[in-house]
């Protein structure tokens, strides 16, 4: 169907995920394109309070699903709603965004402009870089000088300079918190064995998977708040030594050369150092054996 799903992945922040919820309740799209709002849950949201979402959508002519499922993880999360989804555009929003009013009808019409396009993503309001934080990002590899790009060791930070675009341009990468796709671009994605938990660098593998159908853009009109509640409840070494792990495996997926991996190591040696003055042990010995992952691998290759 000629429509848009709106899905919604979380687990255990009901508090968020309900102020999302009635900003999706408040859009001034009318009746005029097909909405259907899909929660996926990797947590346990009361009855009462779904009857209350349920109420709420279907009283603004949206349809709603809802899937509770016990094997965690954000990617497996993706794939079930791209399986339960019934309409032809898919729009992921993260549990803690509030979106204005014009959002839907903005990314409806952007389709619309844009009809050979593979997906369409926005701007996180507040997502920023100062000029000196811009020049330390990118001489630490983590941003590209263009901003539709991945940097040297594939990172996204060129992200943080999308709130000076004045118009639509094309990317490679989408943020997670606020990336939409038509469903026949990523109708194949199947389960990736080290997407696991938190699946840090999903967006950027599902935006790559997507491009192989047509060119994504970003359209800087689409902007939403992002609160940004804890970005995941893991521990924190695990968490900073999969954000080097499997920026390993995106390289390795792009058949980067050695210029990539060294790149990485780069990045990763300065991650260190800037945790170094708020002592933070955890993240420290996270990427130092990200960093030993890096090498491991380059001598097994």
């Amino acid at each position: 169907m000629q429509g848009l799903s709106v899905v919604i992945c979380t687990r255990n922040r009901v508090q968020d995920l309900t102020r999302c919820i009635h900003s999706i309740t408040k859009q001034d799209i009318g009746r005029t394109c097909p909405i259907e709002v899909i929660i996926i849950d990797d947590g346990d949201i009361p009855e009462e309070i779904l009857s209350e979402y349920e109420a709420l959508l279907t009283g603004c002519g949206y349809s709603f699903v809802y899937h509770s499922k016990t094997d965690r993880g954000l990617w497996l999360s993706r794939l079930k709603a791209v399986e339960l989804s019934s309409m032809d555009k898919i729009l992921f929003l993260d549990d803690d965004v509030e979106i204005p009013g014009h959002y839907l009808s903005t990314l409806s019409q952007t389709y619309l402009d844009y009809p050979n396009c593979a997906g369409v993503g926005g701007i996180a309001i507040g997502m920023s870089n100062s000029f000196l934080g811009t020049i330390r990002c990118l001489l630490s590899f983590q941003q590209s000088l263009s901003s539709g790009k991945l940097s040297l060791s594939g990172q996204a930070g060129s992200m943080y300079n999308w709130h000076k675009a004045r118009k639509i341009f094309k990317t490679e990468f989408q943020h997670g918190c606020n990336m939409s796709f038509k469903k026949e671009a990523i109708k194949d994605l199947g389960p990736v064995p080290w997407l696991k938990s938190y699946s840090v660098g999903e967006d950027i593998l599902m935006s790559r998977i997507a491009q192989k159908s047509g060119p994504l853009y970003i359209n800087p009109e689409l902007k939403l708040l992002h609160h940004e509640s804890p970005a995941s409840r893991d521990n924190l070494e695990d968490v900073a030594y999969t954000r080097v792990l499997n920026h390993v495996h995106l390289l390795k997926d792009k058949n980067s050369g050695p210029v990539g991996y060294l790149a990485l190591v780069w990045t990763t040696l300065y991650l260190i150092l800037r945790e170094q003055p708020k002592k933070n042990i955890a993240a420290i010995n996270g990427y130092k054996k990200g960093l030993k992952e890096i090498f491991s691998r380059q001598t097994a290759g």
